[in-house]
């Protein structure tokens, strides 16, 4: 089994869910009416998002594709809050604060995903590293050693 097997289980079933309460709301109007195309969207953008979010925070990647997950699920999270604005017809006043404060979270759960690492984080940052000319300079005096 994949080491992607639960997250991409758990983003079908988040979609399918998503996809049989639609078809339930088209058949049986008076029990699931209340759940439409917005609330999909909710549904699907906000399930996968925090999936993407839980798989970049947990999985042990290099920084860069971690921050993508992460951000990529953000970007699902602000599209739920979208899709969730539009149903319930929330004031355009509090809806840009919302957006910032999920971005913020967003930032926040990077520094702590990554624990805080660059990106170009390589073998040159790690203690007892020794460039070419270093290197060179020792095969030289080990040559010399050896003759």
């Amino acid at each position: 089994m994949g080491r992607n097997l639960w997250y991409k289980l758990l983003g079908g079933l988040v979609i399918l869910v998503s996809a049989v309460l639609w078809l339930l709301s088209e058949l049986v109007p008076e029990t699931f009416g209340f759940f439409s195309l917005a609330w999909a969207g909710v549904v699907i953008c906000g399930g996968v998002g925090l999936i993407f979010i839980l798989n970049g925070c947990l999985q042990q990647n290099t920084s860069t594709i971690k921050k993508l997950k992460i951000w990529f699920g953000i970007a699902l999270v602000v599209c739920a809050i979208l899709c969730l604005v539009s149903e319930l017809a929330l004031k355009d006043s509090i809806v840009i604060p919302i957006i910032a404060i999920v971005i913020a979270v967003g930032f926040i759960i990077t520094i702590f995903a990554t624990a805080g690492k660059k990106w170009d984080e390589g073998d040159n940052h790690q203690s007892g590293y020794k460039n070419y000319y270093e290197r060179k300079a020792e095969e030289e005096k080990q040559e010399k050693e050896d003759k």
